[in-house]
């Protein structure tokens, strides 16, 4: 015996209805776990943006510490920083390393431009007049200005160092001794100071 038309119409909807509410639940499961996902990576984004923000905030600070300490170490020591500039400058130019520069120039002058030894070198590099004023056409009224007296011993030393096919020591006992051979130990007082010694050469 067949059912009413009505109660299998009724039937059929209700099977329809039910597998249109199971498939929204697969749906919005599927949907939930998508969200539950997106939501993890982003949580995964932000924590490693923060760490990042970090990092950079503790660079920010540093560079700030920095450069309140170079504005200090300038105004409290300008003639010094001055040099500072110029050996960092002119060590680029000419190949050598700054912390080296440094070095000589503290053996030879102790960072005073106005030296003047008793053999007739000049400034901070204690460049011989005498020696040099020709070959170097040098002007003897700029011979205590700190960036020329570094250019003109950055040229004289490199000369040396091409002479001596980059032996450095070789190229430092040179310059202070010219072919005297004489007075060796000035290498190793190079050698000894702290400039030198954070060099890391050789």
């Amino acid at each position: 015996m067949n059912p009413p038309k009505k109660t299998h119409g009724s039937l059929m909807f209700l099977v329809v209805l039910s597998g249109i509410s199971l498939l929204s639940a697969i749906i919005l499961a599927a949907r939930q776990v998508d969200s539950q996902k997106t939501i993890l990576s982003l949580q995964k984004t932000v924590i490693t943006l923060n760490n990042k923000i970090n990092i950079h905030q503790k660079a920010m600070a540093k560079t700030d510490f920095y450069r309140f300490q170079e504005n200090i170490y300038r105004l409290q020591t300008p003639e010094f920083a001055k040099i500072t500039n110029s050996v960092f400058n002119l060590s680029r130019k000419h190949g050598f390393n700054p912390y080296l520069v440094m070095a000589v120039i503290f053996v030879e002058s102790r960072f005073n431009r106005r030296a003047v030894s008793r053999a007739g070198a000049y400034g901070l590099m204690q460049v011989n007049y005498s020696v040099w004023k020709d070959e170097l056409s040098i002007d003897r009224k700029r011979l205590t200005q700190v960036d020329y007296n570094i250019e003109l011993g950055l040229t004289i030393l490199k000369n040396y160092l091409l002479e001596t096919g980059g032996d450095i020591i070789k190229a430092l006992i040179l310059y202070n001794n010219g072919y005297k051979n004489a007075n060796n130990s000035y290498h190793e007082k190079v050698i000894a100071t702290n400039f030198y010694k954070h060099a890391k050469i050789g």
